[in-house]
């Protein structure tokens, strides 16, 4: 797999990941919290207006992923250059980040057994990230 490819495929999941973390916050948050049988909207209801709080930062956090799908698309297309595995780096430092901040929720229990999916979707993002940029050639 060429790094092109990978990229244009980071770009998908990132947009993914944003539509359900801006339009579909509590669904999404549902589906990993390790509360069986309580939502998360409820948890969310009984700390006092943190739910709103919760809810605007996975708005920032879907944004950031946008940002981070449109430099995925547009590097995609770049020819291979200094600044182009620049990104791969800066992309594979953050996944790398992601990966460690989602092992964290999942040993320390706050996940369930989908938190796996997250740990192993920032794993692969993050190795293959690192695999191009230390053996992709620049122009």
């Amino acid at each position: 797999m060429k790094s092109k490819w990978f990229l244009l495929v980071k770009a998908v999941i990132s947009i993914v990941i944003a539509f359900f973390m801006l339009f579909f916050a509590r669904t999404f948050l549902n589906w990993f919290l390790k509360a069986p049988g309580i939502p998360a909207a409820a948890q969310l209801g009984q700390m006092s207006g943190l739910g709103d709080l919760i809810r605007l930062g996975f708005g920032y956090f879907g944004a950031m992923l946008v940002g981070v799908a449109i430099i995925c698309y547009f590097a995609s297309s770049a020819t291979a250059s200094v600044l182009r595995k620049k990104v791969i780096l800066s992309l594979a430092i953050g996944d790398t980040i992601g990966l460690i901040l989602a092992l964290i929720a999942q040993f320390s229990g706050k996940f369930n057994g989908l938190g796996w999916i997250l740990v192993l979707l920032w794993l692969v993002l993050a190795l293959f990230l690192f695999y191009f940029f230390f053996t992709e050639k620049t122009d």
